[in-house]
């Protein structure tokens, strides 16, 4: 994990994060956070990290995932705040990106889903990584059911 983010970006999530925190009545109240979309998030101290995927934060179950989806020294914010964003299913045991061979669209796979990147842009916003996206067979990949799309960053309006 390391700093390959801009320090801008860091300050920027943490102040988000901290806005909406800031912004419950009582307590935390958890909401989706699509303009952190991509990111990864753990809190200061704790083991677990989650990525936040089409504005829930997701918890990826164990490194060897986290070291087969994400490049090599993906950058992970650590913030007091991450419990404002609402959490989502969590990213199965095991989960890839993965592509049909001879094709270009890759898929982050998961919950029995193949979820859809629709840019190179969103690939490298959610760190993944491109060394380990294997280029499968088309009739496997035809095979698993479409999920949504992986979300790029929204602006918040």
């Amino acid at each position: 994990m390391s700093t390959a983010l801009s320090k801008d970006l860091a300050t920027t999530t943490s102040e988000a994060l901290a806005a909406a925190a800031g912004t419950a009545p009582a307590g935390v109240t958890s909401q989706p956070m699509p303009q952190l979309n991509g990111l990864l998030l753990q809190l200061p101290g704790a083991a677990p990290i989650f990525l936040v995927l089409n504005g829930y934060r997701c918890w990826i179950p164990d490194m060897p995932t986290f070291q087969s989806l994400f490049a090599a020294g993906a950058t992970v914010i650590q913030d007091i705040n991450i419990g404002v964003v609402s959490e989502g299913t969590a990213i199965t045991s095991g989960a890839v990106c993965a592509k049909a061979a001879g094709t270009d669209p890759i898929y982050l796979v998961t919950n029995g889903v193949k979820m859809f990147i629709p840019s190179m842009d969103v690939f490298n916003r959610y760190q993944f990584n491109t060394v380990t996206v294997p280029a499968v067979a088309p009739v496997l990949i035809n095979s698993i059911p479409n999920g949504p799309d992986v979300q790029p960053p929204t602006t918040t309006t």
